[in-house]
């Protein structure tokens, strides 16, 4: 029996169904980073408010505070000192006014703020100059924003600048985050040597490090030039040393320099599934290595990319614990496009916003090998028999760019 074969294609929702379910059993370190180096990675675990917000009650602009039944009853009052954010202020006499400044707490004995420009200035005392507000105006009460204890954060929140501002309100100086998987992509091939005869440059590691670092992983790429199985083993063993996952490119297909397979279950690796019913992609392969999981590629830029965005990527995804939902782009499809029987097909296409909403176009591509097409589209579309793409459809395509 040929190894190398593509016995029993799986479909795509079962591809990526056991591709999850080993994430699902994969250990989720968690490390600490500073609450200002957050942005992009994942919280590891709910955090909750120290501390209430406000922590008392403060004042809502500049201005004065007084209380308001004293107001009503003896305008103008006498102004007694001024109270800044930071202070401790002492109780407000009776009968007196107070100047305060923007987020300064509220001295005892007052229940009322008036701007400063709504008021009237006579030497000493304050009087209103406009309308008196009612009781308990320009006053931000304490907890309003939300109590102690209560969830700031929740785990699988991809952080970003306002998670940033309201930790750093906190006080925190750093914050509970998944640990960044350690990738390691490999590209194999003869024709990527130097001195080949049609040397090709590499395009696949720096492009799938680029996808995965987005998405918040650790990558490292690693070169393995030759068709030889002796070099190309050694060069696969040194990249596995260190990494969570490894991802190849090349090499997996049935002909007679498709070593990866090989290679690989010689170190010990087993079989998740080998070929998936998708277009591109088709060869694409998934081995557990111990408790690293090994995703072989085709060596196709265009569909290596189509196999990351659709495996890797959501792999990536889970084992961090982002719980942050990918966010449904509704389209009008501008085209029609139906995929062979028991395929799941995966077409580029453009968004265009408009007055009417947004539509996608296909993007023209040449096939697997096309590196271009990314760069013009903005989203995939997943196109099956059953659920094919008509003219003015309805469509929910699925970003190139993701959360991360």
């Amino acid at each position: 029996m040929n190894i190398k074969a593509f016995a029993r294609l799986v479909d795509y929702p079962t591809a990526l169904r056991l591709a999850l379910a080993r994430a699902a059993r994969s250990p989720r370190p968690v490390t600490h980073v500073p609450v200002a180096q957050a942005t992009g990675r994942v919280a590891a675990t709910d955090i909750l408010a120290t501390t209430c917000r406000p922590p008392a009650d403060i004042s809502a602009m500049d201005g004065y505070a007084f209380a308001h039944a004293a107001m009503v009853a003896h305008a103008p009052l006498p102004v007694a000192g001024r109270t800044v954010a930071g202070d401790r202020p002492e109780p407000l006499a009776p009968g007196h006014a107070r100047a305060i400044l923007t987020g300064a707490r509220i001295p005892a004995g007052a229940d009322c703020v008036m701007a400063a420009e709504r008021m009237a200035v006579a030497g000493d005392t304050v009087a209103p100059a406009t309308p008196l507000p009612a009781c308990g105006a320009n006053i931000r009460r304490q907890g309003e924003e939300f109590a102690s204890g209560a969830r700031l954060v929740a785990r699988g929140q991809v952080l970003d600048w306002r998670h940033v501002a309201l930790l750093a309100a906190q006080g925190l100086r750093d914050v509970p985050v998944a640990r960044r998987p350690r990738v390691s992509v490999l590209s194999n091939g003869a024709e990527l040597a130097a001195d080949a005869p049609g040397a090709c440059p590499d395009s696949n590691a720096p492009m799938l490090a680029s996808l995965l670092g987005a998405t918040g992983a650790r990558v490292s790429t690693h070169l393995a030039p030759t068709d030889n199985v002796a070099g190309q083993a050694a060069r696969l063993r040194a990249a596995t040393r260190g990494a969570d996952i490894v991802v190849t490119t090349g090499g997996i297909s049935v002909g007679n320099t498709d070593h990866m397979l090989a290679i690989l279950r010689d170190m010990g690796a087993d079989v998740v599934f080998r070929g998936v019913a998708i277009r591109p992609g088709r060869p694409l392969t998934v081995l557990a290595l111990g408790a690293r999981t090994i995703f072989c590629l085709p060596g196709n830029p265009g569909a290596a990319a189509i196999c990351a965005l659709m495996f890797v990527r959501p792999y990536l995804r889970a084992i961090m614990g982002m719980e942050t939902p990918q966010p449904a782009m509704a389209a009008t499809a501008g085209f029609t496009a139906d995929a062979p029987a028991g395929v799941t097909q995966f077409i580029p296409v453009s968004l265009h916003r408009g007055p009417d909403g947004t539509s996608c176009r296909r993007v023209p591509t040449v096939g697997a090998s096309d590196i271009i097409a990314f760069s013009r589209a903005d989203a995939l579309l997943t196109v099956t028999q059953a659920n094919p793409v008509r003219m003015g459809q309805v469509v929910f395509p699925e970003s190139l760019f993701g959360i991360n």
